[in-house]
């Protein structure tokens, strides 16, 4: 299950799609992951950018021992329709949980697209207060995802004195790194009547 990519990958998709109205042009929001190496005069905007900040374990979330997992790992075979996670064939042991920081940074040369794009990104599909999600095809699970931070707003400039608006959110998912995944052996046969033909006490 690799971990930290499927994560970051779902981040960037969930972001990607948005517009906003200039005028009679409808331009389209870019994103992209981690700061542009170039200079910011020379992007092309509104844009958003996504780093990953931090991933710490969550002990609130912590289980011991033997833990069946209601998903089917990366790489491993889906169950049925994969609806009754007790129907999973799949366990490891110990899993580690984690929390993962995202850190989304909208940018954009106009004021009113920073506002409109910061009333979409409110919406439960983006970027909500509470009750988000992130979904992650790679393994068919859906992620629980919370604001830990923002919406800030600021104005700056550029390196050539040009306005920059931005609006900065801290956004958390839940995570877990696995251990080995096995599929357990099933009972063939239980054997309840046994006859002991030998004497047990003999002469």
């Amino acid at each position: 299950m690799p971990w930290l990519l499927n994560e970051d990958a779902a981040m960037r998709r969930k972001l990607q799609g948005l517009t906003v109205t200039d005028g009679t042009l409808e331009l389209r929001v870019g994103v992209r992951f981690s700061f542009p190496e170039g200079e910011l005069a020379d992007q092309t905007f509104p844009l958003i950018i996504i780093e990953r900040t931090k991933a710490h374990r969550d002990p609130r979330r912590e289980a011991r021992g033997r833990v069946q997992l209601g998903y089917a790992p990366e790489g491993l075979a889906d169950w049925g329709d994969m609806t009754n996670p007790s129907e999973s064939p799949y366990f490891t042991n110990n899993p580690i949980p984690y929390l993962v920081d995202y850190q989304v940074t909208v940018m954009a040369r106009k004021q009113s697209h920073i506002t409109n794009l910061t009333a979409k990104l409110a919406a439960v599909e983006y970027l909500p207060v509470r009750f988000g999600y992130l979904e992650i095809p790679e393994d068919g699970t859906i992620r629980s995802m919370e604001l830990s931070g923002g919406p800030e707003f600021h104005t700056g400039w550029d390196e050539y004195q040009k306005r920059l608006f931005q609006v900065a959110y801290l956004a958390q998912i839940t995570s877990e790194v696995l251990g080995a995944v096995y599929v357990p052996t099933k009972v063939e046969e239980v054997i309840t009547d046994i006859h002991d033909t030998q004497d047990p006490w003999p002469s």
